[in-house]
């Protein structure tokens, strides 16, 4: 009883730190304990825990909660870890510069994409963010590492995602992923074409390692009215040139 006691309060703090990692200006506790469907009283019990650790603090008023940066520090010593972090950022830097548009690196986990960095240097503000989690399956990203890996994997990665229409356009019929997975190693690029966000488009490219699959890839998003069939062609141009900048500093390839 009591390791069962011990699992749900773990359970509980952590599903208050997503609560708190949603609301970055912080949140109050009534929200929190709607977002968690926790009584108030023992919302209010975990926060004190965690702001006794240094996890959480309340602003001046005192009538709301957000994470400290110490939940980053614990994050940061395994991105600082990840050599495709330190390695690809100046390159995905400036091509946010070149194309004016949104700019990702992610990495996958399971059958999901955490987004690791973000840089926007046009008008447009996306809904992304940095430690979000997101399907393979409906993402420009996301294909672009699936076409890297054998078909039985992306089968397996399938079954376990329980796809579902995230917009009209959101693909959830096996065959139709294969045959766009085939586009994506015939063209060198994946296209989210609002699958997974409306009004938005990306070019998507996957960072494969020395064995060819990929754990990570990178993408430019915009506007879906700008993100034209020839724009795109240019964009991936400049994406797949990107990308052997980067393998050629993890040393997996030449540059040309």
């Amino acid at each position: 009883m009591a390791e069962k006691g011990g699992v749900q309060s773990v359970e509980r703090t952590f599903a208050l730190i997503e609560q708190l990692a949603a609301h970055p200006q912080g949140a109050t506790l009534q929200r929190l304990a709607q977002g968690t469907g926790l009584a108030k009283s023992t919302v209010h019990r975990l926060l004190a825990s965690l702001a006794a650790l240094g996890y959480v603090a309340q602003d001046e008023a005192g009538d709301r909660y957000r994470l400290t940066l110490k939940m980053f520090e614990l994050s940061s010593g395994i991105v600082n870890r990840m050599d495709i972090m330190g390695v690809a950022k100046a390159h995905l830097e400036r091509l946010a510069q070149r194309t004016g548009e949104a700019v990702h690196l992610v990495i996958r986990d399971g059958q999901d994409i955490v987004y690791l960095y973000k840089a926007e240097n046009g008008p447009m503000r996306m809904s992304s963010r940095v430690g979000l989690r997101s399907p393979l399956y409906c993402t420009g990203v996301g294909k672009a590492i699936l076409a890297t890996l054998p078909p039985q994997e992306v089968e397996e990665v399938w079954a376990r995602s329980r796809p579902q229409k995230l917009t009209g356009r959101t693909i959830t019929d096996l065959a139709q992923l294969r045959a766009q997975l085939d586009e994506v190693r015939a063209n060198g690029y994946a296209i989210d074409d609002e699958e997974n966000e409306l009004g938005v488009r990306c070019v998507a490219v996957a960072i494969p390692g020395a064995d060819g699959r990929a754990d990570s890839a990178f993408s430019i998003s915009g506007q879906t009215p700008y993100m034209t069939a020839q724009r795109i062609r240019r964009i991936a141009a400049m994406a797949l040139d990107a990308r052997t900048d980067i393998l050629a500093d993890l040393g997996l390839a030449r540059r040309g």
